[in-house]
C-alpha cells in the first residue's frame, strides 16, 4: 500500500509540475508539488516510504527540471527523512505550523541544492526572491492541502442536508 501511495503522490507531482509549468501559472507553478508529495509520504511516519519516495521524486525532478542529476534527490531524501521524524510533532500543531514547517523545508531544498550545484557545477549560490516566493507559495499550498484533507466533508455535507430539509 505505502509502494501505491509512493507512486500516486510521484505522479501527481509530476503532473502538477507539467500542467502549471506549461500553462505559465504564476503561483502554482513556484509551487515545489514534489516536496508537497514528500510530505505527504512522511505522514504516516515512516521513514523508508519518505526517504525513498523523496529521493524518487526529487529524482523525477531532477530529470523534468535540473541540469544536476541527483541534487532534487538528494535533497527530497533528506527532507523526507527530516519530515518524517518530526511529522507526529508537527501534525498537532495544526495547519499554519505544516504551513510554516513546509515554507521553510522549501527554503532548505533551495539552499541544499543551491550548495549542491556550486560545489559540483561551480554555479553561483543565491536565494533570491523567487525562491522566497516558493517557499511561501509551497508553505500555503501545503498548508490548504493539509486543511482540506483533514476537514470533516462528511459530517459538513449531513449537517448542510439536515439544515436543508427542515
Amino acid at each position: 500500500m505505502k509502494t501505491l501511495r509512493v507512486a500516486i503522490s510521484i505522479l501527481a507531482a509530476a503532473g502538477a509540475t507539467v500542467l502549471f509549468g506549461s500553462l505559465r501559472a504564476p503561483v502554482l507553478s513556484a509551487i515545489d508539488w514534489f516536496l508537497l508529495a514528500a510530505a505527504y509520504q512522511a505522514a504516516s511516519s515512516s521513514f523508508v516510504p519518505a526517504t525513498i519516495g523523496g529521493a524518487i521524486g526529487g529524482l523525477v525532478e531532477d530529470l523534468l527540471l535540473h541540469p544536476l542529476k541527483g541534487a532534487h534527490a538528494f535533497s527530497k531524501a533528506l527532507l523526507g527523512y527530516a519530515f518524517a521524524l518530526v511529522a507526529v510533532r508537527v501534525v498537532f500543531g495544526g495547519t499554519v505550523v505544516i504551513a510554516a514547517t513546509l515554507a521553510v523545508a522549501e527554503l532548505a531544498d533551495g539552499v541544499i541544492v543551491s550548495v549542491l550545484g556550486r560545489l559540483l557545477l561551480g554555479t553561483p549560490f543565491a536565494i533570491t526572491p523567487a525562491d522566497i516566493g516558493g517557499s511561501v507559495a509551497t508553505g500555503c499550498a501545503g498548508g490548504i492541502l493539509y486543511w482540506a484533507w483533514r476537514f470533516p466533508w462528511r459530517d459538513e455535507w449531513r449537517r448542510r442536508q439536515r439544515r436543508r430539509l427542515r
